[in-house]
């Protein structure tokens, strides 16, 4: 069954028919992201899926990478907003990590432009819509981290490292584990080994936790 025609729409012309016009390409590209990878994304393919002729997409954004920034921020927004949701002062570090680890991983699309992110769509945007997409990361991270001192009885001043801390920790932590599962291959024991070491340890949920009392100890000294 062919799939059914998407919507002709025609040029926005107001400033709210422009920003609801932006929140629509933006809506549509996560859902494409997901289904095609970060490989298989295209101006082409978000044309179809939208109904918006390619030539008016690149009036909203110049390159593929600008549309995948601006996910990203928006990603990073509903993070965040999920993270805080379930905050509390007092809570256990262990707690914490949990849920870090748990509301990071809800959408597969936060951690895929998160693992490209300065390596390959930072460099691929024009400075003013980097500049504008750091200053709402600032933003975002300038919101939560007293948030996040709260709740876990850091210094004033702490929550913001501890985030670009965790976030490059749980990164690595899931890239990791991508491997091949070694179940699924004839290996000598001492490589098996060697390989389960990577995947059936939990490496954020153990080490997590230590850099948050490092950072809590440093702080007092």
């Amino acid at each position: 069954m062919s799939e059914p025609a998407r919507p002709r729409y025609q040029r926005a012309r107001r400033d709210a028919e422009k920003a609801e016009r932006r929140r629509a390409i933006l809506a549509a590209a996560g859902a494409l992201l997901r289904s095609t990878g970060f490989e298989g994304f295209s101006m082409a393919l978000l044309a179809r899926k939208t109904g918006i002729a390619k030539g008016t997409l690149y009036l909203y954004f110049e390159t593929r990478e600008e549309v995948l920034l601006a996910l990203y921020v928006e990603t990073l927004a509903a993070w965040s907003r999920a993270l805080v949701a379930r905050l509390r002062d007092g809570m256990e570090d262990g707690e914490f990590v949990a849920l870090f680890q748990a509301t990071a991983g809800a959408d597969p699309n936060f951690l895929t432009l998160r693992a490209r992110l300065e390596s390959v769509i930072e460099h691929n945007v024009s400075l003013p819509r980097l500049v504008e997409a750091k200053r709402a990361m600032r933003d975002l991270v300038g919101e939560l981290a007293p948030r996040l001192e709260r709740a876990l009885g850091l210094a004033p001043g702490t929550g913001a490292r501890l985030l670009v801390s965790l976030g490059a920790l749980h990164l690595g932590a899931e890239q990791s584990n991508t491997g091949p599962a070694v179940a699924s291959l004839d290996l000598p024991e001492d490589v098996a080994e060697f390989m389960r070491l990577h995947t059936e340890i939990d490496l954020f949920r153990e080490t997590a936790p230590l850099l948050i009392a490092g950072l809590r100890e440093s702080s007092r000294a």
